[in-house]
């Protein structure tokens, strides 16, 4: 009954890398994933983002500050995120 339940569990995980190479997710480390896929769950209508959501959510809880920061910046110069025209510190842009 267990080995089933891991089976089922191998199945989601080759089904959820298959959906993050179809939508280019698959060249971001597991970090820069969660910590963007924080930025796009908290993200509001118009896009933005504050650092603070990002901290705060269950993907990103668990992270250092430091490594976190340094996800966004990654994440950054690969064209996913971008800081807000309006303000340079802790507000983002989610772009793709």
């Amino acid at each position: 009954m267990k080995s089933n339940f891991v089976k089922k569990i191998i199945l989601l995980k080759q089904m959820l890398d298959d959906m993050e190479k179809d939508v280019g997710l698959a060249s971001l480390s597991g970090i820069e994933k969660n910590v963007y896929l924080a930025a796009q769950d908290m993200k509001s209508s118009n896009g933005l983002v504050k650092t603070k959501q990002i901290l705060d959510h269950r993907f990103t809880q668990k992270m250092s500050r430091p490594t976190l920061f340094r996800a966004l910046k990654s994440i950054e110069t690969k064209g996913l995120l971008s800081h807000s025209d309006g303000k340079k510190v802790g507000l983002f842009l989610v772009v793709k």
